[in-house]
């Protein structure tokens, strides 16, 4: 089978378009005929940084969709023909190639209605999105949140989830991203090249200032936007960590939080592995029904992946970056 292989974690010059061996499923996995593939930052970061458990040539790669195509002996839940969709084991990946194997614990069924280029855009960027606005802010209706790198995939998700859950939303991103971050109802966007945007969020509240803040840019981004917190309020970081708390002790008493998505297989319990599972039919249902825009910008072909990946890098995109195979 062709696939993308990283001879060495010495970034994407290393990642080789190559044919290697189709993999065969253990006894509790599947083998997935991969139809379309996500590009997510994350892949051209850890072509420059590796992983601990990789064994060069190492297939990179984490978001796919297809077709089940065959399965191990042990497993019931799937059978050959069935479409899926699922967010693969950074410590093993195989996403980036014409099939690839996986445990089922977080593969999730694809709605006919949703397509297989649809499903590939979900995984990384809407997981990570869910898991800030549902499972770590659990945002209720009528908070006021704000978003800062909403141009971008998980930032564009959780525009769009945190609106789902009745919240006023203030997008910040490029004006590039306005259009299309208006389109799903968000309250505001702010330019984050040209705006003061703390001047904005304290205009926009009336100086009531945030419930919360979802940051998807930096740990200076994020320390910046914890100033326009309110007393008792939260901040999810998405893209980094605080290297220090953004506020003394004792003052505005926030929540701080952590979206590690890419962390779940190696330090969640079976439970936290089945819930990727369920968050892909949750948001897979809500394309669907025309609830949520995946927000594919381009489409790829499988020997344009590391174009994308490029394109990706140099941040001349909005949304989400799709490669399909034939």
């Amino acid at each position: 089978m062709k696939a993308w292989t990283l001879t060495e974690p010495n970034g994407l010059d290393s990642l080789q378009l190559t044919r290697t061996t189709r993999p065969k499923p253990g006894a509790d996995e599947i083998c997935i005929k991969v139809a379309a593939m996500g590009l997510n930052p994350i892949d051209y970061k850890l072509a420059d940084w590796g992983y601990a458990t990789w064994h060069y040539p190492q297939i990179i790669g984490m978001d796919i969709a297809g077709t089940v195509e065959s399965v191990g002996v042990n497993v019931r839940q799937f059978k050959p023909g069935d479409r899926v969709f699922t967010f693969l084991d950074p410590r093993h990946c195989g996403g980036f190639a014409e099939y690839a194997c996986c445990k089922t614990g977080a593969v999730s069924r694809l709605p006919a209605a949703v397509s297989v280029e649809q499903a590939a855009a979900l995984p990384s960027a809407g997981y990570s999105a869910w898991l800030a606005v549902h499972d770590k802010l659990r945002l209720k209706p009528g908070q006021r949140v704000a978003i800062t790198g909403a141009g971008g995939g998980v930032g564009g998700f959780a525009a769009q989830l945190a609106k789902l859950a009745g919240a006023t939303v203030y997008a910040i991103a490029a004006e590039k991203h306005h259009a299309r971050l208006l389109s799903y109802g968000v309250d505001a966007v702010i330019d984050s090249d040209n705006d003061n945007v703390a001047m904005k969020i304290i205009e926009l509240t009336e100086d009531k200032l945030l419930h919360a803040v979802i940051d998807c840019v930096s740990a200076r981004s994020g320390s910046i936007m914890s100033a326009l917190i309110r007393f008792n309020g939260q901040i999810v970081m998405v893209a980094d960590q605080f290297n220090q708390v953004p506020l003394l002790a004792t003052t505005k008493a926030l929540s701080m939080h952590e979206v590690a998505l890419h962390g779940t297989y190696a330090h969640g319990a079976p439970e936290d592995i089945h819930h990727l599972s369920d968050m892909g039919n949750s948001m897979s249902n809500l394309i669907a029904e025309g609830k949520l825009d995946p927000m594919i910008d381009k489409l790829f072909s499988f020997e344009q992946l590391k174009e994308g990946l490029l394109l990706l890098h140099r941040q001349q995109h909005s949304g989400k970056l799709v490669v399909v195979l034939d």
